[in-house]
């Protein structure tokens, strides 16, 4: 074999390995490219993720936010959220449940009650022994039944449910309902102008209803709110339902876990008891 021969044959095998070499090169650095590509993918995916996780966070943190300063817009009914505890003003608390022994004249119930916080309003669920809550409330649709509208005693009921509360009181400014201050530092008439007077004083706030939406508007216009000068908290609200005066007394105030809330409420017409709602158990949830 000649020496021109031999260099030919080196050529070629140099050649040869050097496509080889060059080839696994390309499959290596392809190979590391698709890792790259797949990380990159993977990372873009989770930034994904937390970026919806903390939009969708930020979006509720704003909510809320604009919960409160629409819950703040009324003097007295600020005062009062921020004497309740924290379920106005922190998240967590959105959703009450409530489970009681409820009389309405000779009806006896075991009412489990849930009062939902909205951007415009509180909507409520009733259940009626043990049932599933088919009986709800809300400002802008009024007491329903499985989508259909309630009237009679079922109306009664919830409506006073509802309304009758010291957090509808501060619920009330979302929907436009109109406060004003009646009195302050009023005393029960039987005291007269008596020196030795000692019992509750009271600031009256008169909340009325806002115009329109007649088909669904509450039995009562409007609701006279006692509150005790000396607690801060509700005493009684006043009603008008079918051309009476409808009284609600709360009593008991138990605090659990910083929320203030009344274990007993009774309502009277012309001072009798007509129907009452005693707690049992009560509870906290954030909203889902």
């Amino acid at each position: 074999m000649s020496f021109k021969d031999v260099f030919q044959f080196d050529a070629s095998a140099c050649r040869f390995r050097l496509k080889t070499c060059f080839r696994r090169k390309v499959a290596a650095i392809g190979f590391i490219g698709l890792i790259a590509a797949v990380a990159v993918l993977l990372n873009a995916r989770a930034d994904h993720r937390v970026y919806t996780v903390r939009s969708s966070d930020a979006q509720s943190q704003t909510s809320r936010a604009v919960l409160h300063a629409r819950l703040s817009l009324q003097p007295e009914a600020d005062r009062l959220r921020r004497r309740l505890g924290k379920r106005f003003l922190a998240p967590g608390r959105e959703v009450t449940f409530l489970i009681g022994a409820l009389t309405f004249g000779s009806e006896r119930y075991t009412a489990r009650i849930t009062r939902i916080q909205d951007l415009d309003d509180e909507r409520l669920t009733v259940a009626l022994n043990d049932g599933e809550p088919s009986l709800t409330w809300s400002a802008r649709e009024g007491v329903k039944s499985d989508g259909n509208q309630v009237e009679g005693s079922l109306r009664t009921i919830v409506e006073r449910l509802a309304l009758d509360s010291p957090d509808q009181f501060i619920f009330a400014q979302l929907r436009g309902a109109a406060y004003f201050t009646a009195a302050r530092l009023v005393r029960p008439a039987e005291a007269g102008a008596s020196d030795n007077y000692s019992g509750p004083l009271w600031n009256i706030v008169r909340i009325s209803e806002p115009s329109g939406g007649a088909q669904n508007r509450p039995q009562s216009l409007w609701r006279l709110y006692y509150t005790n000068a000396a607690t801060g908290l509700i005493d009684k609200v006043l009603s008008r339902e079918q051309g009476r005066t409808v009284a609600a007394e709360f009593s008991e105030w138990v605090n659990q876990g910083g929320e203030l809330t009344p274990v007993r409420t009774v309502w009277k017409l012309n001072d009798q008891e007509v129907m009452s709602l005693t707690l049992a158990n009560l509870t906290y949830s954030p909203k889902q």
